[in-house]
């Protein structure tokens, strides 16, 4: 993307420290990546050259000094604060205070982390791990790097060194790796171990294991065990969603793939592994900057002000709104993707069944022939809507779908939200209670944007409940206005955030009788930050949310709006 774009939104700026090259990505809260940068590393790299260099590139990548804030990832642990590279061994490095120089030098604030536990994040945040808050990554290269990240946070240990995964310890008696130990995982899976027990490449093993040879399938089966043992290791300590594979020898997962689940399969408990997915890495190598940049997000939320009036920069409270509508826009849409991709699975078997069946000459009539063909019109029709709603989702996460303003029979609409929360409420046992209006109700207003706030609302209700009900109604003003409301049990301090919020003056609070034990709930509890985006949402339309403590006793809320009724 051309780096004046998006020149007026808040931004952070990804660095990825090597021993060769730094890269420099300039973000926006939603994870694009406006500009990027590539410099060589300066030889020799001596920690105050390597400063310089970094603060060059910056003020190239962000000529009009918009970024707010910087993250960084060095080849090496980090202290738990995030200040000091302790080891940088390909660097020469050991103890340097790398965000204290930097930020002397940039003036904003800096935060480190090891160039493996940024990779991490940056799968979770926008690559292969962005639907889980459990996982682990590995990185399959010179050395084994890898990073745990535990209900969404970075798991890094009481000193910050946590999580050197490719140094547990496989073979006591095997080969000795730099440090120290002896028959690491990395001394069996990384490049350097497949060059010294094969003298090949992985690249060279790979293409020859896709031409059928023998020897090359054999290496890669064997190399799948030992991969499994050692992920088999980490599986009883974290417990994880997902375990992803990045690094060049991942390119040969299909190889090694399916002795590493038999090694996992015999030595894991099912109930350890239960629901686990391995897949690979999808950033590659920019895995390292992307989690940079969000680091400097979290730490752009670290010291944002939480009352307005005591914020030094007006555009702190701004990058913390972007940020937080971003967050929550991303977990809506990875649910929305996870549920839609298993309702594809059902027509999509559907079809290939029926299908199947007509093309093996299994029917005993034409007429049942007609029959299947009909099925499998009917699963593919099925297919297309779903992925209608997807793309209409993904116009609305990029601002792409402009407002259009028209006539909305809200009974109509109030069917389809039922219709895509339906699956999600089912699961978390959530009863909803949709009270149709009227058909001749109509309104003023964008049918997508509307049908997408009422979603968010359901959505982010149903995300923070186990049972209970949830009811989404219309009520008619005689002021020529349709009020419409959604009001569902969740625990009332899973609004603390929500409240916290509104008492900024965004959203009117019509009543709050139990303040108290909102604003006592855990600060971790975050349901309430879709809340910002549906209010700017609805702003453009015109309308504006209130909010209303529909039953005093037990804390429920009820949100509301309105919209001008349309003439028909």
């Amino acid at each position: 993307m051309d780096k004046n774009s998006a020149n007026h939104s808040p931004q952070v700026i990804g660095v990825d420290l090597g021993g060769t090259a730094i890269k420099l990505g300039r973000f926006d809260a939603a994870g694009r990546c406006l500009h990027s940068l590539t410099i060589p590393t300066p030889q020799p790299a001596e920690p105050h050259a390597v400063v310089e260099a970094i603060a060059a590139a910056i003020r190239t990548l962000d000529p009009d000094d918009q970024a707010l804030a910087i993250g960084i990832g060095t080849p090496g642990p980090v202290d738990e604060t995030g200040r000091l590279a302790l080891v940088a061994i390909n660097l020469g490095w050991k103890d340097v205070p790398i965000a204290d120089w930097l930020e002397e030098r940039t003036g904003k604030p800096v935060v480190a982390a090891n160039d493996a536990n940024c990779a991490g994040i940056g799968e979770v945040w926008l690559g292969a791990g962005r639907q889980y808050r459990d996982a682990i990554l590995l990185t399959l290269g010179t050395g084994v790097g890898g990073a745990v990240i535990l209900n969404g946070k970075l798991f890094t240990g009481r000193h910050g060194t946590a999580a050197e995964l490719g140094l547990i310890t496989l073979d006591p008696s095997g080969d000795t790796c730099n440090s120290g130990n002896h028959g690491s995982l990395e001394q069996l899976v990384s490049v350097q171990a497949i060059r010294r027990r094969t003298g090949m490449e992985p690249a060279e093993l790979g293409q020859r294991a896709a031409a059928g040879d023998e020897t090359a399938i054999a290496f890669w089966k064997n190399y799948g065990c030992d991969l499994g043992a050692g992920i088999s290791n980490l599986i009883y300590i974290f417990t994880p969603e997902v375990v992803i594979l990045g690094g060049g020898v991942s390119a040969s997962a299909p190889f090694f793939m399916p002795t590493l689940w038999d090694e996992i399969n015999q030595r894991v408990l099912e109930t350890s592994r239960e629901g686990l997915q391995i897949v690979t890495a999808e950033l590659g190598n920019q895995a390292g900057m992307v989690g940079a940049a969000k680091l400097a997000w979290e730490k752009l939320e670290s010291i944002t002000p939480k009352n307005a009036d005591e914020a030094k920069n007006p555009l702190l409270s701004d990058a913390d709104l972007a940020y937080h509508m971003a967050q929550e826009t991303a977990r809506f849409n990875a649910g929305f993707l996870a549920r839609t991709a298993h309702e594809l699975r059902s027509p999509l078997n559907g079809i290939l069944g029926l299908h199947q069946l007509i093309l093996g000459d299994l029917c005993d009539s034409p007429e049942e022939e007609r029959g299947f063909v009909k099925q499998a019109h009917d699963s593919g029709m099925k297919m297309l809507a779903l992925l209608d709603e997807v793309i209409r989702i993904s116009k609305f996460s990029t601002g792409s779908l402009p407002l259009q303003m028209q006539p909305v029979q809200l009974s109509g609409l109030l069917k389809t939200v039922h219709e895509i929360n339906e699956l999600h409420a089912r699961d978390r046992n959530v009863r909803l209670d949709i009270q149709l209006p009227d058909p001749q109700v109509y309104v003023q207003a964008d049918p997508n944007w509307l049908r997408q706030v009422l979603v968010h609302r359901l959505e982010s209700a149903i995300s923070h409940m186990d049972g209970g009900s949830i009811k989404l109604g219309v009520t008619v003003s005689p002021h020529q206005q349709a009020q419409i409301w959604v009001e569902d049990s969740r625990p009332a301090e899973a609004w603390k955030d929500s409240l916290d919020w509104m008492q900024q003056d965004r959203i009117p609070l019509t009543a709050q009788p139990n303040r108290d034990q909102l604003l006592q709930a855990p600060s971790s509890l975050s349901p309430g930050q879709l809340l910002q985006m549906d209010y700017l949402v609805l702003q453009r339309m015109g309308s504006r949310l209130e909010w209303q403590v529909a039953n005093t006793e037990s804390g429920q809320i009820r949100l509301t709006f309105g919209l001008p009724l349309a003439v028909i």
